[in-house]
């Protein structure tokens, strides 16, 4: 999983003045528009992994019907079927979330593969294993066609979220705690 990360007091010179901007707004405001600003700067990064992520093939397979004496499923005893390939791709997520709290917390986003069976895939195809499978370099891959451009979408997303974070604080409608 490749994150992404956004603290309340230490970031880079681009995004100080914005973050600036939202330690004066209060503290349940900003953590919603800086989350909303985070997830819709990663997950432009599903497709591009998508992309990189080998599909695999499908294969033709035989359901189990057919038991034999011990209960157990003869293999192969069934209706042909023909299984889909592409899991490993369909599996491809983003997801972001505000950690800490309120006053002195961090925004996270994350580009990855679901967790089970589909993670473990992707662990195998990174680093390879010892019966065969040789390391794929998917994420160094990600990281150039994905993690270079996506310094200027997060200010843009950070922009458009302070504007929004302004309307919502000047209507009155989410006053928070008092």
């Amino acid at each position: 999983m490749i994150d992404i990360g956004i603290n309340f007091f230490s970031t880079s010179s681009q995004i100080d003045s914005l973050m600036a901007s939202f330690r004066e707004l209060p503290r349940h405001i900003a953590r919603k528009h800086l989350k909303a600003s985070m997830n819709r700067t990663v997950k432009n990064g599903v497709p591009v992994l998508r992309s990189l992520t080998p599909k695999g093939t499908a294969r033709n397979k035989r359901n189990a019907v057919s038991r034999d004496s011990g209960g157990r499923f003869l293999k192969g005893s069934g209706k042909k079927f023909r299984q889909r390939a592409g899991a490993l791709r369909r599996a491809v997520t983003s997801k972001s979330k505000f950690v800490g709290r309120a006053k002195d917390g961090f925004v996270v986003g994350v580009v990855g593969y679901r967790g089970g069976l589909e993670s473990r895939k992707a662990i195998w195809l990174e680093y390879g294993t010892s019966r065969g499978i040789s390391p794929r370099d998917i994420i160094p891959k990600f990281l150039n066609a994905y993690g270079k451009p996506q310094g200027k979408t997060l200010v843009r997303e950070m922009k458009k979220a302070l504007k929004a974070a302004a309307r919502e604080l000047a209507s009155g409608k989410n006053p928070g705690r008092r």
